[in-house]
C-alpha cells in the first residue's frame, strides 16, 4: 500500500514537471519572434546581413508577415548583394503598403540596378495611369469620389433647369458637364484599382541569370535569359515550372524555383 502511494506521488511529480517544461517551451516559442527581431536588428547594424536575412526569415517561417518585416529583409538583402531577393521582398512590402515613400524609394533604388532594361508595349500615359493614379487613392476611396461626382452633375443639371439667370444656367451647365467627366473618370480609375487589387500573377527572377525556355522541360532550347530583379507576369505556374511574359510582349517557361511568386 505503501509503495502504491509512492508510485502515485512519482507520477504526481511527473506530469507537473511535464506540464511546466510544456509551458516554458511555449513561452519560448511565444517570445522567438520578439528575439529573432532583436537579433535581426542588432545584426543588421552591426552589417552582418546573413545574420540578419536568417533572423527575418526565421519570423517569416513562424507565420508573422508585415510590410515592415518585408522592407527590413529586403535592404539586409540589398545590402548582402542579393538584388532579385531584394525587390521581391520590396515588392511584398509595397503589395501590403502601396502608399509608403520608404517602399516605393528603395524599390525604386533596386529596380535601377537591374540588367534587364525591358520596354513596354503600352505607351507612357497608359502606363502612368496604371501605376500613378490609379493607386492615387483606394479602392473605396475611388467608388466615394465617383459618388459625390454623380450626386455633384445631377445638383449642377438641376441647377441649370431650375435656374431663370443665364448666368447660373451657364454655370450649371458648365460645372454639370465637369462632373460627369470627373464621375466617368472616378469609374474608369475604380475599375482598374479593383483589377489591379486583384492581380497578383507577377513574379521576380531570384537568380544572378535564369535561362527563359520555349516549353516547360530542361531539354528545350533557351529561348532568352534574364537577371535577378526582373519584374514579370505569370501565364501559369505549378511546382516545376512557371510561364511568364515580359512587357515586351515574350513569353517562355522559367523552373518555379528562379522566381519569387506573389
Amino acid at each position: 500500500m505503501k509503495q502504491m502511494k509512492y508510485i502515485l506521488l512519482f507520477n504526481v511529480l511527473l506530469f507537473v514537471s511535464m506540464f511546466s517544461f510544456a509551458n516554458r517551451d511555449l513561452e519560448i516559442k511565444a517570445e522567438s519572434p520578439a528575439k529573432a527581431q532583436a537579433a535581426a536588428e542588432k545584426a543588421y547594424e552591426v552589417k552582418n546581413y546573413k545574420e540578419a536575412i536568417l533572423a527575418y526569415e526565421t519570423i517569416l517561417k513562424e507565420g508573422l508577415t508585415s510590410y515592415k518585416l518585408y522592407y527590413n529583409l529586403g535592404n539586409a538583402y540589398f545590402k548582402n548583394n542579393e538584388l532579385g531577393k531584394a525587390i521581391y521582398n520590396y515588392e511584398l512590402a509595397n503589395k501590403l503598403q502601396p502608399n509608403n515613400k520608404d517602399v516605393k524609394t528603395n524599390l525604386k533604388i533596386a529596380n535601377e540596378k537591374t540588367v534587364d532594361k525591358i520596354e513596354s508595349k503600352e505607351n507612357f500615359f497608359i502606363v502612368a495611369i496604371k501605376s500613378g493614379l490609379v493607386n492615387a487613392l483606394s479602392t473605396n476611396g475611388w467608388a466615394w469620389f465617383s459618388i459625390f461626382s454623380l450626386i455633384g452633375a445631377l445638383a449642377f443639371a438641376f441647377l441649370f433647369f431650375t435656374a431663370s439667370q443665364i448666368a447660373l444656367k451657364r454655370i450649371g451647365f458648365f460645372l454639370s458637364g465637369i462632373s460627369f467627366v470627373v464621375f466617368i473618370l472616378s469609374m474608369v480609375m475604380g475599375y482598374a484599382a479593383i483589377e489591379d487589387k486583384q492581380v497578383t500573377n507577377f513574379a521576380i527572377i531570384l537568380n544572378r541569370e535564369s535561362k527563359i525556355h520555349e516549353e516547360p522541360t530542361t531539354s528545350s532550347n533557351s529561348k532568352f535569359k534574364l537577371h535577378e530583379g526582373t519584374k514579370v507576369s505569370v501565364l501559369e505556374s505549378n511546382p516545376d515550372w512557371t510561364n511568364i511574359k515580359l512587357e515586351n510582349g515574350n513569353e517562355g517557361w522559367v523552373k518555379t524555383t528562379d522566381v519569387g511568386l506573389f
